[in-house]
């Protein structure tokens, strides 16, 4: 990762840890991430370092908080997407 991308995920982080530290809600954080303009994967890279968590479990938080919705139905289309040009579907 490009070191001004680290240190946007470091600000953003420092930036988020309160609102993690008050509420340790998975949907509260990616609410304020959401409100500050932290996105897509920078959301995810700043959930790890805020929860103390793994990739897997920050990718729920993200991905099940009602406020990401339409970046988990774009998530739902590319899959399914990429399962029929395998012919699983």
């Amino acid at each position: 990762m490009e070191s001004e991308r680290r240190a946007r995920i470091a600000e953003l982080a420092a930036t988020a840890r309160p609102v993690w530290a008050e509420h340790r809600d998975g949907g509260a954080l990616q609410e304020f991430l959401k409100e500050i303009g932290c996105d897509g994967v920078d959301a995810v890279m700043v959930t790890m370092r805020v929860a103390g968590c793994d990739l897997g479990e920050a990718q729920r938080m993200f991905l099940t908080t009602p406020c990401r919705a339409a970046e988990l139905a774009f998530h739902d289309e590319v899959m399914k997407g990429l399962e029929r040009s395998q012919g699983d579907v």
